[in-house]
Parts: structure tokens; sequence; C-alpha cells
């Protein structure tokens, strides 16, 4: 009953299905402006066209990556070419990838002359282990997909933020917390209903918008691209000593991370709640919190603790909502998995100290 009352609170909240119908257009738009383009020399594709040629193409080269297979890819279509700025001028998705994975390509000549064998240790790929078992498949889009999600993160983010800082901080101003807190099931389960719809919510759509997302790039790039292993989507092979597709990323390391991030999310912001008297100030606090690994970044803020610093901030909600495939090795991640939790404990505790704890200590 407490939890469908707290869950009918949310669900009648403006804030909410704005966020939700913002964050879907921020992803729609994001999803179609990534859309490829391909110059063949005869002519220029853009948008769903140049896809499906790349997807069509890719078709007669997927499997297992070799050196004979990238030299013939080479002898039909030749190395792509770019410009000084970087921009393709002749290229599809075929030889742009020989080109910049495969061979002495240099951002300085921006031009390519010879194939690396994937042997050698000078190749992009040459590093790990498992190089005669790469699968190549066509990645288009997919190596978009953690832009399209930093985007949802960003607006779904903010979403919930808005959404859940008055949870507790409004009953402060409305001078209703005293009775709510006199009862027991003021401080006990009213705290779990609350939490618990506010996980649903906040997991619900940010999952539901991901799904929609996930499906739009499959209709666009097609789902030949989930079998293809990740280094195809220029992850550092030193981070990936054994052989994972870019499906088996998404689904099997991405996934627990983003429950994860959006649980950071929720416990974080509700125990900020519950310690602010004002929702201006949850807000507030909430959104700089939320906000910064981004204003980390953009300030350059590195210290002699830097390796430990980024520990702590790729264990917060907005870089775990993201499916970063250059995140760390291994040990790494399950360091920031353990981040995350004792994030998750700190929000708890807030939860705790603001608004079960007091009531029982002063009597308030």
């Amino acid at each position: 009953m407490l939890l469908r009352t707290e869950l009918e609170k949310l669900w009648k909240r403006p804030v909410l299905w704005i966020g939700f119908a913002v964050s879907l257009l921020v992803g729609s738009y994001l999803t179609w402006s990534m859309l490829p383009t391909v110059v063949t020399g005869e002519e220029t594709l853009t948008g769903r066209k140049a896809a499906e040629y790349n997807r069509r193409l890719t078709a007669e080269y997927e499997g297992y990556l070799t050196d004979e297979k990238a030299e013939a890819i080479i002898a039909r279509f030749g190395f792509a070419r770019y410009d000084e700025d970087g921009r393709c001028v002749y290229g599809n998705f075929l030889n742009r990838f020989v080109t910049e994975k495969m061979s002495d390509y240099s951002g300085e000549g921006r031009k390519a002359s010879r194939i690396i064998p994937l042997t050698d240790q000078e190749s992009r790929l040459g590093a790990c282990s498992y190089r005669d078992s790469i699968y190549f498949a066509c990645t288009q889009g997919w190596d978009e997909l953690w832009e399209i999600f930093m985007g949802l993160a960003i607006v779904w983010g903010i979403t919930v933020v808005i959404l859940l800082a008055p949870v507790y901080s409004s009953d402060k101003i409305l001078r209703t917390a005293p009775v709510i807190r006199a009862s027991a099931e003021g401080r006990r389960k009213m705290v779990l209903a609350r939490l618990a719809s506010s996980w649903l919510v906040a997991a619900g759509g940010f999952f539901l918008l991901a799904s929609v997302l996930f499906l739009a790039c499959g209709f666009l790039y097609g789902f030949e691209g989930l079998k293809a292993n990740i280094l195809c989507l220029d992850a550092a092979p030193y981070m990936w000593p054994k052989s994972v597709t870019v499906g088996g990323f998404l689904f099997g390391i991405y996934l627990p991370r983003a429950v994860l991030g959006v649980t950071v999310l929720v416990l974080l912001v509700s125990g900020i709640s519950a310690c602010c008297e004002r929702t201006l100030s949850s807000v507030c606090i909430s959104a700089f919190v939320f906000a910064f690994p981004v204003v980390r970044n953009m300030l350059m803020v590195f210290t002699f603790l830097t390796p430990l610093f980024s520990l702590l901030v790729y264990g917060m909600p907005f870089y775990m909502m993201i499916p970063l495939y250059n995140a760390g090795r291994s040990p790494y991640r399950i360091l920031q998995a353990v981040a995350a939790i004792l994030f998750c404990l700190a929000g708890l505790w807030m939860v705790y100290d603001g608004w079960c704890r007091n009531r029982k200590e002063h009597g308030r």
C-alpha cells in the first residue's frame, strides 16, 4: 500500500514525464545525427543509405579477422583518405577499419601506405593474446552507442535529481516531517517504500529509454555488430586480455554497472534530500554530485592522488550509466564497483541520519 502511494506521488509529477520526453528526443537526435557518410569516389551516401551500404559490404567479409582479409579489402577499395582536419574524403566502413586499425596510418600524415600484420606488435590489434580469433562484423553505430547513452545519462540523471530531491526535504518545509516520523511506519516502512519507488521509477525509466535506443541502433545498423569482438570498437587490446564480444560487453559488463549506477544515484539523492532542510539546497547539491565527473574533466583537475580520485569518480553514477569499454581492466572495474557500493552505503547512512535517527535522538 505504501509503495503504491509513493509511486503515485512520483508518477503525478510533471517533471518525470517532461524528463522522459526530453531524454527520448535527445537520444533519438543523437542516434540519427551519428548516421555515417560514405564517399565512394562516384557519389556520397549519407544517412540510412550509407548505413545499408556499409552493412551490405561488410557482410561479405564477416568472420574472423585475418591479414588476407584485410589485404583483400584494400585491394578492392584502397586505403581510406582524409583531409588535414581528419575528415574522411574517401572511404567506407571496411577500408576505414583497415586503414585506421591495421595499417601504418597516423594522425600526422593522415594517410596509410601498408598493412601491418596482426602478429606484429606495432599493430593496434597485435597486443592481444587472441589476435588469431578476432571476430569481425559491421560495428558502425555500436561504436557511437556510448555517446548516445551519455546524452541519455545526462538528461535522465538531471530528471531523477529534480524528481527525487524533494522526497524528504519537502516534508521538512511543510513541517509534516515530525508527524510522519512520529510513527514506526514513518521511520521504517515509509522509508523503504520511498527508496523502492524511487529506484523503480529511476531504473525503469532509464532502461526503458536505453532499450528503445538500443533497438533503434539495431534497426538502423543491424544487430550483426553485437557478434563482433570488442576490439572492433577501437577498445584498447591490453584492457581486454580475454575475447569479449560487443553484445557480451553490453549485457554482461555494462548492464550490471548501469543497474548499480542508477542505484547509487537514487540512494545519494535520497540521502542528500533527507539531510537538507530546503528543496533548492537538495537539488543543487545532488546536481553537483551527479555532474561532478563532467566538471572535473572540464577543469582538468589532476593531482598526485589522481589514480585514487579517478577510481572514485568512475564509481559515481554518471560514468556507471555509460558503456565505456575503455574504463579499465577487469580488476580496476571491480574496484570501481566497490567504490559505487561505498557510495550506496553513504546514501543509506545519510537517509538514516537525516530522517530516521533525528526523530529518535532529538524527538523531532
